[in-house]
């Protein structure tokens, strides 16, 4: 750990020093007595931009972009607290220009939150997408896309409370996960026509712990079609098994992060989001751990 710890430093060092000229400006230099890891990493993530044109920074697309990733590079070794403040005094700076603004947001979605993003944090993202979305200087669908994702992340952040899913049932009643009681929770995204949804659904249904576990009372599989509820869901979900609850969320897309199906979320009786971004054979695994605590 002591080496590893000393291999950031250098490399924060060699940063540092990389950017001591500036391509775009001077970077900030850390205290000589700041010699932990996170100490050096705050100082530099809150005064990273001090010394910075924003204005003339625009004009340099790849230098920004780059300047920008040594910033985000920091991050993930210094405090929450700081890096939130940091990402909001940058975003307050360019608040009046909605073109700065967005620009900066998308620098950050391609940064943290993207498919091939280097640095994959939704909980960095969300302070640039809430930023923006507030941010009446940014034009509607530009901000809108914005408004979605912080509604996302806010609707899914790991650890905290799933508060928003609605669906219609086969019967054509309108439900909620108010109604879900059982002290775990499966939401299952999965779509009638889709070949890996339907292998998902043959291996979760045909699962022994899972089974035992909803027999049991402590689990609930919340079936969910991301869609209009058609009729050929309908035809599908009676065919579903028997001890799930199934329905159909019409508006799943503005919630939740569903860019392929499957997709599952493991919520406790609180709603508090559990696991995330599991394939099938982790969710499977996570309930075959559930069943072993419970001791049934």
């Amino acid at each position: 750990m002591k080496r590893i710890i000393l291999s950031l430093l250098i490399a924060i060092g060699a940063i540092a020093a990389r950017g001591a000229d500036g391509d775009l400006f001077p970077y900030p230099v850390p205290p000589a007595d700041m010699s932990t890891l996170q100490e050096r990493c705050d100082y530099l993530v809150s005064h990273f931009w001090d010394r910075a044109d924003i204005k003339s920074a625009m004009s340099k697309t790849e230098k920004l972009n780059s300047t920008f990733g040594d910033w985000i590079g920091f991050m993930p070794y210094a405090s929450a607290d700081t890096v939130y403040s940091a990402i909001g005094r940058l975003m307050h700076s360019v608040r009046k220009s909605g073109p700065q603004a967005l620009h900066i947001a998308r620098l950050a979605e391609n940064w943290v939150y993207s498919d091939t993003s280097q640095y994959r944090s939704e909980d960095i993202f969300y302070h640039f997408a809430k930023a923006a979305a507030d941010n009446r200087k940014i034009g509607g669908a530009d901000r809108a896309r914005f408004e979605r994702a912080a509604r996302i992340i806010d609707n899914t952040r790991q650890g905290g409370r799933m508060r928003h899913l609605t669906w219609q049932t086969p019967d054509g009643r309108k439900a909620t996960l108010d109604t879900i009681r059982t002290q775990v929770i499966l939401v299952f995204f999965n779509e009638h026509d889709c070949d890996d949804c339907s292998l998902a659904r043959v291996r979760l249904s045909a699962d022994h712990n899972i089974n035992t576990l909803i027999s049991s009372g402590l689990l609930t599989v919340l079936c969910i079609e991301p869609g209009e509820p058609s009729t050929e869901w309908h035809v599908a979900a009676a065919g579903q098994p028997a001890n799930w609850v199934k329905g159909a969320c019409d508006d799943a897309d503005e919630w939740f992060d569903i860019k392929s199906t499957p997709a599952f979320y493991l919520l406790d009786a609180r709603h508090k989001v559990l696991a995330k971004g599991y394939n099938t054979d982790g969710i499977i695994r996570a309930l075959a751990a559930v069943r072993a605590n419970t001791g049934l």
